[in-house]
């Protein structure tokens, strides 16, 4: 890990504290300061915000990074380039710009800001993960390099479920508690509340609609997943004649027994009574019962675990340790990224696992994407171009792809021959979902002892539903996200896949931490509980609570106005009323608020960046596949100045284990 790592902390954002939390939790030793450091020798790392200080600590700041003799990390609002340069942005104002803010909510109602600081705890994540690869750096190469993250990259990286109707040239908009790809998705009533249902497969829905016994979900508007889509008013009302005839906790367990993903609405204060949460974390849940939650309740809450992998001694010989080390050095000679030499294996699908693979890669790995027979399920969903969804090309970049059945003995020993050769493997399976099939802890270890297994999963290793699958709007309901994020005070979820987002950048950010131990020899068990995550960035939320600010509807659209000492959420509602913001449009409004002084943003729209100057500049590229084909991809939000991270590629269908070798990962055509 970072042992042995001085970090020093100085910014008046949030992710800074949130970065040197992260960081402390993966062993550096961590000084936190209000006052204007003098940075010294015995710092490796100094973490910063400076569209949040005065001149003269900007100074500071541009002095520190000039230097080069710290890695010197500046976590801001918008980056110090674009029309936005130098924006003193608050979270809820990224979230406006950036077009997250237009996903959350119900499409009859007006945006909604996201109830946690998203984009403050995703630059946290990321910018933790930025810097364990920079301290990989210098141990390897004695490089020291400056790290810049992005609030508003952090916003729009996590758009991938909506840009893909953006790219497609169309209308994005709000979707309540719906999955804009997938039906039925959504919450339903039931006898005594609320219980969120997910599906994803054709064998979700079938078992789904043989267990409610609804005779017209058999018509032939449902039966295939765009048709389900393009019917979801007729298909939910129906769904939901079954599940109010149950409590709660019975359709929970029907559907736990059929394997598909539902669960209910908990509230952040419920947590310390949610039976997987007390499970796993007693003593935190015995502490809220009993003093409530504080601003340091969402430190006694890992976001991931860490323990050694198997009871197996590593037989790794030194030349082996030259190996890796000896790739990394030659790979940064030729310019490639921090993780140059590093070999991944990826088991997963959706989001979580892929977006660990996505960024390894960017980051200079290796990546092997092992996919089912049939490819990944994410592949075919609309909008998408050669038979490839948008949304699988956003999340699966610069990967090599293989399509192996693991159910087959020779396809399991092709895995066995992957994995032996591999530094980390990362997958996003049901909870001993491999380990039926021969690759449990004890099994890895022998296979390569000094392998970094990471699994992440809705609920833990170690859970109280063992059988329960989980999607991200089931973990925002069960994490207390949702309760957190309400529209006309009922609960909704965020837009975007927050849950499987942040569940995925805490992962990326421990195996990175990992890997900066370069005399590392044993092999490594990551566990990251989405659940864990989600709880963790609820409970800071609700303990550091931040103004609530509003949107005011325009003629063509919305405007967030941030609450301040003045002007609470009720009296900056009243003021726009008076000013008649609902006659003008957003850039009028803004102009006109502005000149009132009180502070406002437009809330733009999801298509309506692709023709925003700082988003293309600054998020969005192309890549070219296989064939030949471009696509619009996503930059990474982290820029490391001397080793970056690089977005190249598209993969092209899988290669099957029957036609040999894994190919190569193509030529890329733009770079981060």
């Amino acid at each position: 890990m970072l042992d042995g790592v001085q970090i020093l902390a100085w910014g008046k954002r949030r992710a800074v504290g949130l970065t040197a939390t992260l960081l402390e939790r993966a062993g550096a030793q961590v000084t936190v300061t209000n006052a204007q450091p003098s940075a010294d020798a015995l710092h490796d790392v100094i973490v910063v915000s400076s569209d949040m200080c005065a001149a003269s600590e900007g100074s500071a700041i541009a002095a520190w990074k000039a230097a080069g003799t710290h890695i010197v990390c500046d976590i801001t609002a918008t980056g110090p380039q674009g029309a936005r340069a130098d924006m003193h942005g608050s979270d809820a104002q990224i979230q406006a710009i950036s077009g997250l803010m237009d996903t959350t909510g119900f499409a009859e109602g007006e945006p909604v800001r996201i109830g946690v600081p998203f984009t403050e705890l995703s630059a946290a994540l990321y910018a933790s993960a930025a810097i364990a690869a920079a301290v990989r750096v210098k141990h390897l190469r004695g490089i020291v390099q400056n790290i810049d993250v992005t609030l508003f990259g952090c916003a729009a990286s996590a758009l991938t479920t909506f840009l893909p109707a953006a790219f497609a040239q169309g209308t994005v908009g709000r979707v309540g508690n719906r999955h804009p790809a997938c039906a039925p998705w959504n919450a339903y009533r039931t006898r005594d509340g609320w219980i969120l249902i997910c599906t994803s497969t054709e064998e979700q829905w079938r078992k789904l609609r043989q267990a409610a016994r609804v005779p017209q979900l058999d018509d032939a508007r449902f039966a295939t997943l765009r048709s389900r889509v393009s019917n979801v008013d007729a298909l939910d009302a129906l769904l939901e004649t079954w599940t109010a005839t149950l409590t709660t906790d019975e359709c929970s367990r029907v559907c736990e027994q059929i394997g598909v993903a539902a669960g209910p609405i908990v509230a952040v204060a419920g947590l310390s009574r949610e039976p997987n949460f007390r499970m796993r974390h007693a003593d935190t849940a015995a502490r809220i019962d009993a003093h409530g939650i504080d601003g340091d309740t969402y430190r006694r809450v890992p976001i991931f675990g860490m323990s050694r992998l198997a009871d197996v001694e590593s037989v790794a010989e030194d030349a082996e340790d030259t190996r890796q080390a000896g790739a990394g050095l030659s790979g940064y000679a030729q310019g490639a990224g921090p993780l140059a030499g590093i070999k991944v294996v990826e088991i997963g699908q959706y989001t979580t696992a892929p977006l660990v693979g996505k960024h390894l890669a960017a980051l200079g790995a290796e990546v092997v994407k092992v996919e089912p027979p049939d490819g990944e399920v994410a592949r075919s969903w609309s909008p998408g171009q050669a038979g490839t969804s948008y949304f699988f090309a956003l999340n699966n970049t610069d990967k090599q792809a293989i399509s192996l059945d693991l159910k087959h003995p020779d396809d399991r020993a092709r895995l066995r021959t992957l994995v032996a050769d591999a530094d980390v493997l990362v997958e996003n399976l049901r909870p001993g979902a491999l380990a039926k099939l021969g690759f449990g802890r004890e099994a890895l270890g022998r296979i390569n002892p000094r392998l970094i297994y990471c699994s992440i999963s809705g609920f833990g290793m170690a859970s109280a539903y063992p059988g329960r699958p989980a999607f991200d709007t089931v973990i925002q309901a069960m994490g207390g996200l949702m309760d957190l994020t309400r529209s006309n005070g009922e609960p909704v979820k965020l837009g975007a896949s927050g849950a499987d987002i942040l569940g995925g950048q805490a992962a990326l950010m421990a195996i990175v931490a990992r890997l900066a131990d370069t005399a590392r020899h044993d092999g490594t068990f990551i566990e990251i509980s989405m659940q864990d995550v989600a709880a963790w960035c609820a409970l800071f939320a609700a303990g550091n609570r931040e103004p609530q600010g509003v949107a005011v509807a325009c003629i063509d659209g919305h405007v967030w106005l941030d609450s301040d000492e003045r002007f609470d959420a009720a009296a900056l509602a009243a003021c726009a009323r008076q000013m008649r913001c609902g006659s003008l449009t957003r850039a009028s409004a803004v102009a006109a608020l502005t000149n009132a002084a009180i502070s406002a943003v437009p809330v733009a729209r999801v298509h309506e960046l692709i023709e925003d100057g700082d988003f293309l500049a600054d998020v969005l590229s192309v890549a070219r596949d296989a064939g030949g084909g471009f696509w619009p991809v996503l930059k990474v939000p982290y820029r490391l100045s001397r080793t970056p991270a690089r977005v190249r590629a598209v993969p092209g269908a899988p290669l099957r284990a029957s036609d040999g070798a894994v190919p190569r990962t193509p030529v890329s055509v733009s770079e981060n």
